[in-house]
């Protein structure tokens, strides 16, 4: 049953890793921060587990070989932040407590471009697993561009994602 639940949660991870990659490369961002509430959304749990958090790392390595997490507290099951960066940045990070927004404005100038994944001027991020796979599928095959997908409107079908 252990190895079940992994291999379900590896595929979820894939999924999430590969549809950050797209958008974060869309908004020419090196660094893509997750908040609590968007890993509650994007992984369905209210309570994270340290083993879960590792999975997730592990997981989403091979899009984001640099990661740096951030608490609340002491606890592992108190996670706030997760920053995915393609480049090193751990010399470009604050030291300190602080919000997430002020650690990404207190990065270093020359520090890589770094955004919250979920960002009011980006309310198309916001989606549920099942569109992910869609919009991935689409833009796989060539039947859509990344772009298409950055419009307020939903896209809801395969005929509405090729027409634009």
């Amino acid at each position: 049953m252990e190895a079940f639940h992994r291999e379900s949660c590896r595929r979820q991870h894939r999924v999430l890793g590969h549809y950050l990659a797209v958008h974060a490369w869309v908004r020419g961002l090196d660094c893509v921060v997750l908040v609590r509430s968007d890993l509650e959304r994007f992984l369905g749990l209210k309570r994270f587990k340290s083993i879960r958090i590792g999975w997730l790392q592990e997981d989403l390595r091979p899009w984001f070989p640099h990661q740096t997490h951030y608490y609340r507290s002491g606890s592992p099951s108190s996670i706030h932040s997760l920053f995915l960066a393609r480049v090193p940045m751990d010399t470009h990070l604050a030291p300190g407590t602080m919000t997430t927004d002020w650690r990404i404005a207190r990065l270093a100038p020359a520090g890589p471009k770094t955004a919250k994944f979920v960002d009011a001027a980006y309310p198309w991020t916001i989606v549920s697993e099942t569109d992910m796979v869609s919009q991935l599928a689409l833009i796989s095959s060539g039947l859509a561009t990344p772009q298409q997908f950055k419009t307020k409107r939903k896209i809801t079908s395969f005929a509405a994602a090729i027409r634009g």
